[in-house]
C-alpha cells in the first residue's frame, strides 16, 4: 500500500475515532498501557536507549525508522506508539490487538496538525518500517521513541534524533594577500603558482568545503575547521604550483555541502591569467622593397594575455619613429596584429628585419620573426679614375689618355649607362668604361656618369678634368693687318692663351721683301701673356709679317701669331646714312674701311645764302669746330664754306637747329693719318617751319662716294623758334668766318694731293718683291687673293704726303696663309740675335707693363 493509500487509511481511522467519541476509552487504554508497562515510559530509561541521529531538512518529508521484527518467530506485533520528547501521550499509534496483520492494523494520532503530517508505514521486511513526517516543520525537530509491544516477548523502545538541516553560509574567498575575491580571481602568471582559500562558516551538520572546476572536484585543494569570530567555519585552500594556459578564462566554484538533503552553497569565480605569446609571424609576403617608397608589413601573434606588445627591429636596432599601427582581435584579444609602415633605403639591402611579440609581465620567454628584406633601389653612382685614384680635379697635358670608370651599386642590376661633359649629353658613350683619347683643349670639363634600372636613373658628383695645353694665339689675333705710315713707328703686340700660364716665353721673327729674320730677345718686351715689339716703316712699298711665337712647360707653339704691315691708304667713305628727324635731326651711318689707321668722321654743311640760323652751337655730345688746315670740298670749286662743320668718332651726328625754309647740302667723310675720304651728300635738305603729323627719313642707297645724290629734293621739317634780328646779324657774321676759313683750307687740302704720290697696287708690290735668300725659307705661301683695298677700290687713288699723316692703327683681316709656319721658328732659348748688316727694319722697346 503506497503512502497516499495509507494516509487515507489513517484519516479514516481518526474520524472513526474522533466521530464516536471514545475519549473514554482511549484514556482506559492509555492507563492500561501505563500501568502494562511498567517503569519502562521513565526518563531515565529513555536515556539510555541508544538514539539513532535522522536529518531532515524543512518544509521537505523526514522518515524515521523503527524495527518491528519480533524477537521470536512465533511471536507479532500487538501494539506500536511513537512518542516525541517527554511527552506521556503517544502522538501516533498501530493497534493489532484484535489479531489483525499489521498492514490492517488501527492507525491512531492525535488531532492537530502534527497528526494530519503523521503516517506509519509497516513494509515488507519489519525492519523497514518508517514513521514519515510530511512537510517537516522547525518544531518538528526532536528526540522520537517507537515503543513496540509484542504479545509474547517484552516490549522494544527504538530512539530516533530527528535533527534539522542548516544550509552554511555563503562562501568567502580570499587570494595569497588575503584579499576577498568577488568575481574574478588574478591576474596570475602562466607558469607561476595559483593560491585560493575558501572559508564556509554555519552550516548544519558541517559542510564539507570542496574546489570544482567544470563540475570535477580538484584534489589539489585541503579542508580543515577553523575558528571565525566564534562559529564553527571550514576552510579549503586550493594551491597549484604552475598554472597552465587551460586556466586562462576558466570558472572555480567553492561549494560547501553539509547534507544531501539540500543543495550545495557555491561561490563562483572566473580567474585571470596572464599568458605568454606562443606564436608569432611577418604575414605580409617578401617581396622586393622599393627604395624610399613607404611598404606595410603585417606582423601576428597569438595566445598572449593582455594582447602582446609588438616591436619591430631592423638589424637589431628598434625601428624609432616608425609608424607601427596595431590592434586585437578575436576572443579576449588573444590575437593581436602589428602593421609596420617600412620606408627603407639602399642601405637596408639584405638587412634583417625582425617582429618581436612579449608580454610585459613576463621578464622573458619574448617570441621573434626574422626575414631578410631586399631592396630595389636607383642606381648609387659615382665616377673615379680607372686606376682608383680618388681625386676629384685630375689635370693632363694636350694629347695624354684618361679612362673614367662609373661605379654603380644597384637592385636591380644597371641596365645602361651614360656620360655628360658640361651637362651635356656625350653621344655614342653608353658603356661602363669612358676613354679620352689625345686630349685637347677642348676636352677641359666637368664629367660625370649615370646609371639606370628599373627604379630610375642616377647621375654621379662631377669630377674635373683640366687638360693644360701649349700656347696658341688669343681667338681674333691669330692674323692681323697693321697700317702704317712711311718713317712712323707701329707697335705691334701679340696675346696667346696657354695653361699653364706661367713662365710663358717668346719670339717674333719678321719676314720683309728679302729675307726672314728672328727679332733678337732684347728688343721683345713680354709680360705674361703678351708679348710686343715697336717696328718703324721705312718704305711705302715694303709688306713685312712679323711672327709671334710662344713656349710653356707644355710645348712650344705650333702656329704663330701673324702681324701684316702694309701701306696705309685712305679710308672709304661711310655708306647706307639715313636723315633721321625725330625730336632732334640725325644723321646716322654705318663706317667703312679705316684704311689700316684710326680714323673719325666729319659731317658738314652749307647752305643756298649766307644767312645762318641756328641755336645752341656748343652742343654737349657733338664736336662744331672749323679746322684751320683745312677747307671745304662739298663741290669741286669750293665756293662755298661750310656752315656747320660736326667731328664724331662714330658716324652719328646730330645737328643744332637750323634757319626754316632754307634749303642746305649735308656732306659726310671719313678722315684718317693718310687722308680722307669722299663724301657722302645729302642734297637740297629744307628745313620747315613746322613739325609734319610723321618722321621722314631719307636714306641715301647711292654707293658711289664722289658723286652728289641725285635723289629727289627731300625735306625736313623742324620746329622754329622764335628769334631776335641780332642772332640773325650774328649768324651771318660767323658764317662769313667760316666760308673764308673753309676756302683756305680747301686749297691747303689741293695742295696735300698734288704732291701726293700714287700708291702702288698690292700685285705691283708683289712683283717688285725680290727672291728671298736660299738659306732663308720664305714665311709667305703664294697668295694670288687681292686684298681687300684692291676689291673695293680698283681705280688709282692719288699718292698722299707723309707729311699730312697723323696716326696709325692696327686692323684685323686674314692676308697670309699659315702653311709657313712650320719653316720660320725660331729658338726661344737662344741669345739675342744679331740681325743681317744693312737690315732696314728698326725695332724699339715697346712698355706694355700691364697690357
Amino acid at each position: 500500500m503506497d503512502l497516499q493509500h495509507q494516509h487515507h487509511k489513517c484519516k479514516s481511522h481518526k474520524r472513526t475515532l474522533f466521530s464516536h467519541k471514545e475519549i473514554l476509552l482511549v484514556f482506559a487504554l492509555i492507563a492500561s498501557l501505563i500501568s502494562h508497562t511498567g517503569c519502562d515510559d521513565t526518563e531515565n530509561f529513555q536515556k539510555n536507549i541508544p538514539a539513532r541521529v535522522v536529518w531532515a531538512a524543512p518544509e521537505r518529508d523526514a522518515e524515521l525508522p523503527c524495527d518491528l521484527t519480533p524477537p521470536s518467530v512465533h511471536d507479532n506485533v500487538k501494539l506500536v506508539l511513537w512518542f516525541k520528547d517527554s511527552e506521556g501521550i503517544p502522538m501516533y499509534s498501530l493497534d493489532s490487538r484484535n489479531g489483525a496483520t499489521l498492514k490492517a492494523a488501527t492507525h491512531s494520532a492525535l488531532a492537530g496538525i502534527r497528526g494530519e503530517r503523521l503516517f506509519f508505514s509497516v513494509g515488507d521486511n519489519p525492519k523497514d518500517s518508517k514513521l514519515k513526517i510530511r512537510s517537516v516543520l522547525e518544531a518538528d525537530g526532536g528526540i522520537y521513541r517507537c515503543r513496540v509491544d509484542y504479545f509474547n516477548s517484552p516490549t522494544r523502545n527504538f530512539r530516533v534524533n530527528l535533527t534539522l538541516v542548516e544550509s552554511p553560509d555563503e562562501p568567502r574567498i580570499f587570494d595569497a594577500q588575503g584579499k576577498e575575491v568577488t568575481a574574478v580571481a588574478g591576474p596570475f602568471r602562466e607558469g607561476h603558482e595559483l593560491f585560493l582559500s575558501c572559508s564556509v562558516t554555519g552550516g548544519r551538520p558541517a559542510p564539507k568545503v570542496t574546489w570544482w572546476r567544470d563540475n570535477v572536484e580538484l584534489i589539489s585543494s585541503t579542508s580543515h575547521p577553523s575558528a571565525d569570530e566564534g562559529a564553527s567555519t571550514v576552510v579549503n585552500q586550493l594551491f597549484i604550483g604552475s598554472i597552465s594556459r587551460d586556466f586562462y578564462g576558466t570558472r572555480l566554484e567553492c561549494r560547501a555541502q553539509g547534507s544531501k538533503l539540500l543543495p550545495p552553497v557555491v561561490k563562483e569565480i572566473t580567474v585571470q591569467v596572464h599568458l605568454k605569446p606562443i606564436k608569432v609571424k611577418i604575414v605580409t609576403a617578401n617581396e622586393l622593397l622599393t627604395a624610399g617608397r613607404p611598404t606595410p608589413i603585417r606582423c601576428e601573434t597569438w595566445g598572449s594575455y593582455p594582447p602582446a606588445k609588438v616591436t619591430w627591429l631592423l638589424d637589431g636596432e628598434p625601428i624609432r619613429q616608425a609608424d607601427v599601427t596595431s590592434n586585437s582581435e578575436g576572443i579576449d584579444a588573444n590575437l593581436t596584429s602589428s602593421i609596420l609602415t617600412l620606408r627603407v633605403s639602399a642601405e637596408n639591402d639584405g638587412a634583417e628585419l625582425t617582429c618581436r611579440s612579449s608580454n610585459p609581465w613576463f621578464s622573458n620567454g619574448a617570441l621573434e620573426d626574422k626575414r631578410r628584406i631586399s631592396v630595389a633601389y636607383p642606381p648609387t653612382v659615382s665616377v673615379h679614375l680607372a686606376n682608383e685614384d680618388p681625386s676629384r680635379n685630375i689635370t693632363r697635358a694636350e694629347g695624354q689618355n684618361v679612362t673614367l670608370k662609373c661605379r654603380a651599386d644597384a637592385r636591380p642590376p644597371v641596365t645602361s649607362f651614360g656620360w655628360y661633359k658640361n651637362g651635356m649629353r656625350m653621344t655614342g658613350e653608353d658603356s661602363e668604361t669612358l676613354h679620352l683619347t689625345f686630349l685637347e683643349r677642348e676636352s677641359t670639363g666637368s664629367y660625370l656618369c649615370s646609371a639606370s634600372n628599373t627604379e630610375g636613373e642616377t647621375r654621379s658628383s662631377s669630377l674635373y678634368l683640366k687638360v693644360q695645353f701649349s700656347p696658341r694665339c688669343k681667338p681674333g689675333t691669330e692674323q692681323m693687318s697693321v697700317g702704317a705710315l712711311n718713317m712712323h713707328s707701329v707697335q705691334v703686340k701679340c696675346e696667346v692663351e696657354a695653361d699653364p700660364a706661367d713662365h710663358v716665353k717668346f719670339a717674333w721673327t719678321y719676314n720683309n721683301t728679302r729675307n726672314v729674320s728672328p727679332v733678337p730677345s732684347s728688343r721683345i718686351n713680354s709680360h705674361g701673356l703678351v708679348s710686343a715689339v715697336t717696328h718703324m716703316s721705312q718704305s711705302e712699298t715694303d709688306i713685312i709679317t712679323l711672327a709671334c711665337w710662344a713656349e710653356n712647360a707644355i710645348g712650344r707653339q705650333s702656329h704663330p701669331c701673324l702681324v701684316h704691315i702694309l701701306p696705309a691708304r685712305v679710308p672709304d667713305v661711310p655708306k647706307h646714312c639715313e636723315l633721321r628727324n625725330d625730336s632732334v635731326m640725325e644723321v646716322i651711318c654705318q663706317a667703312g674701311h679705316d684704311g689700316g689707321l684710326q680714323q673719325h668722321f666729319v659731317l658738314e654743311a652749307i647752305g643756298a645764302t649766307s644767312n645762318l640760323y641756328f641755336n645752341n652751337l656748343d652742343s654737349t655730345r657733338s664736336t662744331h669746330e672749323l679746322l684751320d688746315n683745312e677747307i671745304s670740298t662739298m663741290n669741286d670749286q669750293a665756293t662755298l664754306a661750310p656752315l656747320v662743320r660736326i667731328q664724331e668718332n662714330v658716324p652719328q651726328f646730330k645737328l643744332p637747329p637750323l634757319e626754316p625754309g632754307r634749303e642746305y647740302q649735308l656732306a659726310v667723310y671719313a678722315v684718317n693719318a693718310k687722308g680722307r675720304s669722299e663724301n657722302y651728300i645729302f642734297d637740297r635738305v629744307r628745313v620747315g617751319s613746322l613739325l609734319p603729323p610723321y618722321d621722314e627719313t631719307i636714306i641715301s642707297e647711292d654707293p658711289t662716294p664722289a658723286e652728289t645724290s641725285n635723289q629727289k629734293n627731300r625735306k625736313v621739317l623742324v620746329q622754329q623758334s622764335p628769334q631776335t634780328q641780332t642772332i640773325v646779324l650774328a649768324a651771318l657774321v660767323l658764317a662769313a668766318g667760316i666760308i673764308i676759313s673753309s676756302i683756305l683750307v680747301v686749297g691747303c687740302v689741293a695742295i696735300c694731293r698734288v704732291r701726293r704720290p700714287k700708291p702702288p697696287e698690292p700685285e705691283e708690290i708683289r712683283k717688285r718683291i725680290r727672291n728671298a735668300r736660299t738659306d732663308v725659307p720664305s714665311m709667305y705661301a703664294e697668295d694670288d687673293t687681292e686684298d681687300e683695298y684692291s676689291r673695293h677700290h680698283p681705280q688709282q687713288q692719288q699718292p698722299t704726303d707723309t707729311r699730312c699723316s697723323r696716326a696709325s692703327t692696327i686692323r684685323s683681316t686674314r692676308y697670309v696663309s699659315e702653311g709657313f709656319v712650320q719653316y720660320s721658328q725660331p729658338s726661344l732659348n737662344d741669345p739675342d740675335l744679331i740681325l743681317p748688316r744693312g737690315s732696314d727694319i728698326e725695332f724699339t722697346n715697346l712698355n706694355i707693363g700691364g697690357a
